[in-house]
């Protein structure tokens, strides 16, 4: 049995056996254990507000708005109505594990949403494990409030962590579910980063670079260590670390806002990241676009090294779209090129059988795709069956399925 664990048992004891009643002094800035002598000290800039269950302990923060109110966009990608989207709750919990599970805890709740000019910022503090009905109260009248609840990564982890300690405190269940936007989804489906962490992302999307932050995996224990030492200063960076995530998140949104609404000052990977998205959403003549400057750009300027990539995404939308001349010289190119040449021999391919009806073509730009892929440093079965099922469908067009004596093999 690890210490913390040890500690952590003998803190519920101790709440367990204390008078009902006792609660927190605010005035002091101290918590007074039980009938205990010893006393805690509590995280700076705290106070003690009272909830239908008890007290709970808050830091409360006025700033200045970095993220600016434009939602027209993101609403209109995302579906979301202009008024949800213009009252958005930032949600970021700090917990007692990384994993979740019914025994992890959300010991400090970071919420940030706009009032007036200004971005409103309070942090509830767990200080007494007796009072996470409390704070789980205070929480959801903040939820009650928000058009739209903005999270990262907090779909998968904080939400359902924060639903789980309500069921398992036996408090109200009604929570009100407003939507939910997951910032992380946003960042992978445009940005597609090394990793998903969201300092990534704030430093290659928003060139924000934190000192001396604490890590996330350390988080735990430096609640942990306040729990069996009582020394407040471990803390102040756990709070610090809440702060900056949940700030970041209200810049991100407006980044994302800027980055739909226009292109013109995008750099190419994220205008990239950008025809992407609109493709996934729908909104394929504007991923068109996108895309056919982003073909045509690449092959002057040579900035991009996905332009195999491009040029297969703009070639299948422009087939959908009855635009298949324009997409037979994007994907030409791309296997005259060698750029992304077995998946552009493959669409090619079908273009040729479906929409210019040259089974002939069709069938030399698969056997010539598979004659290349013999010689692959590292092959790909499945292109490779794909190729070959394809090669064989077009012989029995041909009427050389019988007669064929010349299968490839590698």
């Amino acid at each position: 049995m690890t210490a913390d664990l040890i500690a952590l048992r003998a803190r519920i004891a101790a709440i367990a056996a204390r008078p009902q009643g006792s609660t927190a002094s605010s005035h002091s800035g101290q918590w007074q254990s039980g009938g205990a002598s010893s006393k805690v000290p509590l995280p700076t800039n705290c106070a003690e507000e009272l909830t239908p269950f008890g007290p709970v302990l808050v830091r409360r923060e006025w700033l200045a708005d970095q993220g600016g109110n434009e939602i027209g966009a993101l609403a209109n990608c995302l579906g979301l109505a202009p008024d949800e989207l213009r009252r958005p709750l930032f949600l970021d919990t700090e917990t007692t594990g990384l994993s979740g599970g019914t025994g992890t805890v959300a010991f400090l709740v970071g919420l940030a949403w706009r009032d007036g000019q200004d971005l409103r910022l309070v942090q509830y503090f767990l200080n007494d494990f007796n009072q996470e009905s409390a704070l789980l109260w205070a929480v959801g009248q903040c939820i009650r409030e928000a058009g739209v609840l903005v999270s990262y990564n907090g779909r998968s982890f904080d939400w359902p962590l924060l639903q789980t300690r309500l069921v398992m405190r036996r408090a109200d269940p009604a929570w009100p579910s407003p939507p939910h936007l997951d910032l992380l989804t946003l960042a992978r489906r445009i940005f597609k980063p090394p990793d998903c962490a969201l300092q990534t992302i704030e430093q290659a999307v928003l060139d924000l670079h934190r000192a001396d932050d604490l890590p996330g995996t350390l988080i735990p224990g430096r609640y942990f260590a306040w729990l069996r030492q009582g020394d407040a200063s471990v803390l102040e960076p756990v709070f610090t670390h809440n702060r900056q995530d949940v700030l970041s998140m209200a810049v991100l949104l407006a980044r994302f806002e800027t980055l739909l609404r226009s292109s013109d000052d995008l750099d190419p990977l994220d205008r990239f990241g950008r025809a992407r998205f609109l493709e996934a959403r729908g909104f394929e003549p504007e991923a068109i676009r996108e895309y056919r400057w982003l073909w045509s750009e690449g092959r002057h300027a040579g900035r991009l090294m996905a332009r195999g990539a491009i040029g297969l995404r703009l070639a299948r939308l422009l087939r959908r779209d009855g635009c298949w001349r324009e997409a037979r010289t994007v994907l030409e190119e791309c296997w005259q090129t060698q750029s992304y040449p077995y998946p552009a021999a493959i669409e090619l391919a079908k273009l040729l059988e479906h929409q210019a009806r040259d089974l002939n073509a069709a069938r030399r730009i698969v056997s010539d795709a598979l004659g290349l892929l013999v010689l692959a440093a590292v092959p790909n079965p499945q292109w490779q069956t794909d190729l070959e099922r394809r090669l064989g469908r077009l012989d029995r067009r041909l009427g050389l399925a019988d007669g064929r004596a010349f299968a490839l093999t590698g």
